[in-house]
């Protein structure tokens, strides 16, 4: 079977190749083997890849062996573990979403059937192999706005609104009353996004003056959380708008570049920065993981354009695929298929 696999950490499209390794084991009970059909390529995939989870001064190398990458994706199942119920639609020949299953990136992974999410006939696997990942993180992203007290109608900024993160957040949002304010790089992508999500507001950081042109553009009313995935000068002045109680939340780090808050911010103005990470999401109760799945399959099926693709690559070409998924520009996600 084939793998893209690194043995060092580094620039994705330098250190990742295809490489045939064994194939794997029989599933063992509650595990179900997946031929995978297609999978994308997510910021998450390349920060850990350039070695950025490790803690500030862990140098380790990648181990002997290398590593795999890719946690996401939809296939077909080959084989069922014992113990798993058939009623669950997990047999032979499934069509089926997973998250979390390790090496995704691959030609086949074995993944726990609590994983494994039975595909409607009507959601296609372009949509399908990103079912998982950011709806249940923009899941995450609603859920942690109103504990840290956003209510209906409050300005909830979101950074990098034109990812697919950001677009099934602020369905969420608008869904659920609040007011989704979008920030994006260009002013191309602002104007795009506007008439793609015309109940919303967008704002391009491309202007030098951005952030004045924020309370026009919220009738002066205060930001009360930002939804940030790029960290740096952006999250920092987003962060600086906030309200007097309010809260950065954020869930990924595009930047690579560190915060600058004033440490007043906290102490006289009550503003709280907390994280949100999917990574998480596993250990969350069967019953709200149900419901977060019974979302994400219902947005597929209704709104199939938020899920867009931007280009397909096989795996041979995975160099390619993570240099245009980092693009300016890109509209959509980047998947890695079948494809030879």
């Amino acid at each position: 079977m084939r793998s893209v696999i690194y043995h060092q950490y580094g620039e994705p499209s330098v250190v990742l190749h295809l490489t045939e390794v064994p194939e794997l084991p029989a599933p063992a009970e509650g595990e179900v083997l997946i031929r995978v059909r297609s999978r994308p390529v997510h910021p998450g995939d390349l920060i850990g890849i350039r070695g950025r989870y490790r803690a500030p001064g862990n140098n380790a190398p990648v181990g002997p062996d290398g590593a795999r990458p890719g946690f996401e994706g939809v296939g077909v199942i080959e084989a069922v573990g014992a113990g798993i119920d058939p009623a669950r639609g997990l047999t032979p020949g499934a069509r089926v979403a997973f998250f979390p299953a390790r090496w995704a990136w691959s030609d086949r992974v074995l993944a726990p059937a609590r994983f494994v999410t039975p595909i409607p006939d009507d959601v296609p696997d372009a949509v399908a192999a990103q079912l998982h990942v950011a709806p249940l993180t923009a899941a995450l992203l609603l859920r942690a706005a109103q504990e840290a007290g956003a209510q209906r109608g409050d300005v909830i900024a979101l950074s990098a609104a034109g990812g697919l993160v950001a677009r099934v957040t602020a369905r969420l949002l608008l869904d659920a009353g609040y007011q989704p304010l979008g920030v994006v790089r260009s002013e191309q992508a602002a104007a795009a996004l506007s008439q793609q999500t015309p109940q919303m507001e967008f704002l391009s950081t491309e202007q030098a003056d951005w952030a004045r042109k924020i309370f026009p553009l919220t009738k002066g009313r205060p930001v009360k959380v930002v939804l940030d995935a790029v960290g740096g000068k952006v999250a920092s002045t987003l962060a600086a708008l906030l309200a007097d109680g309010g809260a950065l939340i954020s869930y990924g780090d595009l930047s690579a570049t560190p915060l600058e808050l004033p440490a007043l911010s906290f102490s006289t103005r009550g503003i709280s920065i907390r994280g949100v990470s999917v990574g998480r999401w596993p250990a969350l109760p069967d019953a709200v993981r149900a419901a977060d799945l019974a979302m994400a399959i219902s947005l597929a099926q209704s709104a199939p354009d938020i899920f867009r693709v931007a280009a397909e690559y096989g795996l041979a070409a995975v160099g390619e695929a993570v240099q245009h998924a980092e693009r300016a520009g890109k509209d959509g996600a980047v998947l890695l298929t079948e494809l030879r």
